[in-house]
């Protein structure tokens, strides 16, 4: 990548732009890494331009142009490490709510710290299995459920734009979406209220979009102008009209 907005790697360092919540950003890489969680990159130091951590090494890519992201494997994978990491948060979770700055607001109940952005573009793979999170830029004190909602909106996916071959249809996602609660170990009794929180996380991720656009902030701007926040409300729409099918089949 070019020196500049962007993040950018040199040798086994990543650069990103400094931001407010980067001193809680490397204290969290800090904390899991002290802890003796090795899948996410290590904190190595900022400055007023810039964050570095380390390059965590493997596939990268997205469900609609990578077969090895879309299978169960990585699925499964996934959100076995979600799980990993969410417990491992839990461990210091005191320390990391106190007087920390966060890009997105904390949200209550307070039980781990959500990535904020579990999607699979921000995983790495090797052989085929998720080894790896990256980008923690919206990581914030939250419910397991709400950063669990959003995995599952981005990993089923639960949405009605979806290119990707065979993963358009709402059986298959309801099954992908089964899956990865089966591998992280959320009880049927926590799942039905899952598809009304994807649909509260969606409308919060828009309305996010929308403040930091009238703040004036370029990249909002620009998704607002391509239509972003439609692509969500409409997959709040698919989310809202399928709401029992898709908690039948989450349960059963």
């Amino acid at each position: 990548m070019e020196e500049g907005e962007s993040p950018f790697r040199k040798g086994d360092v990543i650069f990103r732009p400094a931001r407010t919540w980067t001193v809680s950003v490397q204290a969290l890489l800090a904390a899991l890494h002290a802890h003796g969680f090795t899948q996410a990159p290590a904190p190595a130091g900022y400055d007023a331009v810039w964050e570095k951590v380390s390059f965590l090494p493997g596939l990268t890519g997205d469900l609609d142009d990578s077969e090895d992201i879309r299978s169960e494997t990585a699925l499964r994978s996934a959100a076995s490490l979600l799980r990993r990491y969410h417990d491992c948060t839990a461990l210091f979770l005191p320390e990391m709510c106190a007087s920390q700055e966060w890009q997105l607001s904390p949200r209550a109940p307070i039980e781990v710290i959500c990535h904020g952005d579990f999607a699979p573009y921000n995983v790495v793979l090797n052989d085929g299995a998720v080894t790896g999170i990256i980008d923690f830029e919206t990581a914030h004190p939250g419910p397991r459920r709400w950063d669990l909602a959003y995995a599952l909106y981005r990993w089923a996916p639960l949405s009605i734009g979806i290119a990707a071959e065979g993963l358009d249809r709402l059986d298959r996602q309801i099954g992908r979406a089964r899956i990865f609660l089966d591998a992280y170990g959320l009880e049927a009794a926590r799942r039905p209220v899952l598809p009304d929180m994807i649909a509260e996380r969606l409308n919060a991720l828009v309305g996010f979009m929308e403040s930091e656009a009238a703040r004036g902030v370029e990249k909002y701007r620009q998704d607002l102008q391509e239509g972003h926040d439609r692509i969500y409300r409409n997959d709040i729409g698919y989310i809202s009209e399928n709401r029992e099918k898709i908690i039948a089949g989450l349960v059963e």
